[in-house]
Formats: C-alpha cells, sequence, structure tokens
C-alpha cells in the first residue's frame, strides 16, 4: 500500500466513523492508476464543511464556501472537500453558485477530463463511472460530458488539456480536440499568471515539443499573453525537449522556434520573475554568439554560456561535447571568478597613485581586472602593483 494512501486512510476512517462517505479523489488516484509518483492527497465526502471541523481539531477554512476544508491530521495537510453541484461559471473561472450534494458520482461529473473524476475508497476499489481508467489505458484525453461547456466554464482547461498531453504523453480525443479548438478565444478571459503556471508546467512534460505542435495546430498561439507567430510544422518536434534542464532554457526555446522579435517583452507580457527573465536573455545571448573569449565567459558564467550553447545545439543539430570541453578548458584557464579576488581595493590604487578618486579608478580597475582574466597579468600583488603605477603613462 502506498505510505501516503495508508496515512491518509486514518482520515478516511475518522469520517466514515460519523456516518459520512469520504474517497480519495483527482490528481492522486489518477497519478496511482498510472504508477507515478503521489504528491498531495485529495478527499471528497458527503460530509459539509461544519461538519468537517466538528471532526477533526485542526482545520483551516481556505475555500469552505465552495466546501474546501484542509484536515492537518498526523502534521500532514489534506483538501477535503464536500460533494458539490455547480452552476454556471461567470467568471471563467470559478461557478457563481455551488450546491453541497450527497451523491458521489454527481461530484465526479462537475471535473474536468474522465481520468481526473475517478474516486478510490481506503480499500483501493475504484469508482469510474466516466471511464477514466479505460481513457488512461488508451492514453486519451477525454473531457467529462459535453467538451464544449467543459471549456467554455474554465477555458484554462484547454491549457491543462496540453499539460496532461505533454506530460503524460497521451493524446487529446477528437471530439475533445474540436472543443479546445472552438473555445480557444475564451483563453482572453483567462489571467496570464494562471496560463503561465500551466504553460509552464506544459513545457517542462516529455511531449512538450508535440503539445507545443498541436497548440499551433489549434490555433491557440494568437490567444496566448503574447501571441505567437506560427513556425513551419515540425520545428517544434526537432529536438528532444527532455533534453533542456532547466525552465529558463525552455523558455529560450520557445523564444528562439517562434523567432520572437522582442525577447524581453515576450518574457514580461508572461509576467515571468526578473530573475527568471534575465537568465532566459542570457542564454539567448549565448545562444546567438560564436568565438568566446575569456572575458566572455568571465563575464556571462560558464554555466549560462554552456545553456546557450547546448540550447543552440539541439535546435540546430550540431556537436556539443566537444565545443563544450573547449569551452571548459578556456574556463579553467581563468585565475579569478570575481573582482573581489584581486588584491588590491580603491584605497589602495588611490595611494599607488597619489590622485585624487574619479570615474578613472572604476576604468583603471575594468582594466585590470580585463589583464588579468584573460592571463596578461598574473594575480601577484607586487605585479598588480607595478602595473597600478605605469597605468595612464604608456
Amino acid at each position: 500500500m502506498n505510505k501516503l494512501f495508508e496515512e491518509a486512510a486514518s482520515v478516511i476512517d475518522q469520517i466514515e466513523s460519523r456516518g459520512f462517505e469520504a474517497y480519495f479523489v483527482g490528481g492522486c488516484v489518477r497519478d496511482y492508476c498510472l504508477d507515478r509518483p503521489i504528491k498531495d492527497i485529495d478527499i471528497a465526502s458527503s460530509a459539509k464543511p461544519e461538519e468537517i471541523q466538528r471532526i477533526f481539531p485542526k482545520t483551516i477554512p481556505v475555500g469552505i464556501e465552495h466546501g474546501t476544508v484542509i484536515v492537518r491530521y498526523n502534521q500532514v495537510s489534506y483538501e477535503v472537500t464536500t460533494f458539490r453541484k455547480e452552476d454556471k461559471y461567470e467568471d471563467f473561472r470559478r461557478p457563481s453558485k455551488v450546491w453541497f450534494v450527497t451523491d458521489l458520482e454527481e461530484d465526479l461529473s462537475r471535473r474536468d477530463f474522465t481520468f481526473n473524476a475517478m474516486a478510490m475508497n481506503k480499500n483501493f476499489e475504484l469508482i469510474d463511472p466516466f471511464n477514466g481508467r479505460e481513457d488512461l489505458k488508451r492514453q486519451q484525453i477525454r473531457t467529462v460530458g459535453k467538451p464544449e461547456q467543459r471549456f467554455s466554464e474554465d477555458p484554462l482547461r484547454i491549457m491543462r488539456a496540453f499539460r496532461f498531453m505533454s506530460v503524460y504523453g497521451m493524446r487529446i480525443e477528437e471530439k475533445t480536440k474540436l472543443a479546445l479548438k472552438n473555445n480557444a478565444p475564451l483563453l482572453k478571459r483567462i489571467s496570464t499568471e494562471r496560463i503561465t503556471v500551466e504553460f509552464k508546467k506544459m513545457l517542462e512534460g516529455e511531449m512538450a515539443g508535440k503539445a507545443l505542435q498541436l497548440m499551433q495546430d489549434c490555433g491557440v498561439f494568437p490567444y496566448m499573453p503574447y501571441p505567437l507567430e506560427e513556425i513551419s510544422e515540425g520545428s517544434f518536434l526537432s529536438f528532444d525537449w527532455s533534453s533542456l534542464e532547466s525552465e529558463e532554457q525552455r523558455w529560450a526555446a520557445v523564444i528562439v522556434l517562434t523567432k520572437v522579435d522582442d525577447e524581453r517583452d515576450f518574457l514580461k507580457q508572461w509576467k515571468l520573475p526578473n530573475k527568471v527573465i534575465q537568465s532566459v536573455l542570457t542564454i539567448l545571448s549565448s545562444y546567438k554568439k560564436t568565438g568566446w573569449t575569456k572575458m566572455d565567459l568571465y563575464t556571462t558564467g560558464l554555466t549560462s554560456v554552456l545553456s546557450g550553447l547546448r540550447l543552440r545545439c539541439l535546435i540546430q543539430d550540431e556537436s556539443y561535447e566537444e565545443q563544450e570541453r573547449k569551452l571548459k578548458h578556456l574556463a579553467d584557464e581563468i585565475i579569478i571568478q570575481s573582482r573581489d579576488e584581486i588584491p588590491l581595493n580603491g584605497e589602495d590604487i588611490l595611494q599607488i597613485k597619489q590622485e585624487s578618486p574619479g570615474v578613472w579608478v572604476g576604468q583603471l580597475f575594468q582594466e585590470l581586472e580585463k589583464e588579468i582574466v584573460e592571463g596578461k597579468l598574473p594575480l601577484s600583488e607586487r605585479e598588480i602593483r607595478d602595473w597600478v603605477r605605469r597605468w595612464g603613462k604608456q
């Protein structure tokens, strides 16, 4: 028995002992059926939120108006949600009204995809009214009920479909795909932050290239936070996306393949953190550059240079290992990693030169740093002092 389920079964026992039903639901059941790692356990119950609060001494009413309470049990958090049915989604995110119900199947019927509409009791018996297990076996993504309705309720489900396709290596069932295509313009109603979360998760999947290609084929690109240009057929499939090692590399790959003109604006439109934006821009700069010098490596950093190189080699089908070896050898010859390692500071320079402070101090330091990095001047305090004395007299 999975240890997480074993521990969570005690929560279900507590609820059932009070005469209510309770089941494992959602992603944990899906991932259990796929024999994938399980992160969080979600529970659905016929007990109303206030009844859950009476059963457990430690609860957090995170979404109590929609029936959700976090239960703290043996130092673990479990999201327990009352069986419910929903009214229309007026804001394309949350239903305008929910009703608590006592029937599990009625609760499962409101969910997005069939493999997310499965439940399991504490004895690992599956409740699967919409054949989600069969869809998992067939490796297909299919909505619960009418796909047009599911996507119009919450258009973010369009992005979730592509995410599941990428992460789980599935295909999207034809009726679901058609509805996804028809409802793509509704993505304009969804906040950038929500789209970005799903897009980032999609890029992490091994089938990200196929998912991006289908996004283009279904006409989703124009409705992204930064509208993406269509590219030639197969470009997204030209390399193995799982070879990319970081979030920043994946964003850089999207920019390169879709030929984005204003790279910084693209990244800002997706509302990425400034640190991520700067890292992506550095990788892109490295991607475009050839003929690296020691000073280039010193200012950019070997990690960013190799990240850009790996991206270029993947996209342009170049050999990576030999270029990596040469760059690492060049980096090994650089005797300092930062200006702090130079055995002189600004006060030392003023004392040696016997001059008033000014912009010349910064200029001297820049030239001194370059001389040391390029191997023209050893990291010797005596020789550096001699060089400082000579500076400006050439």
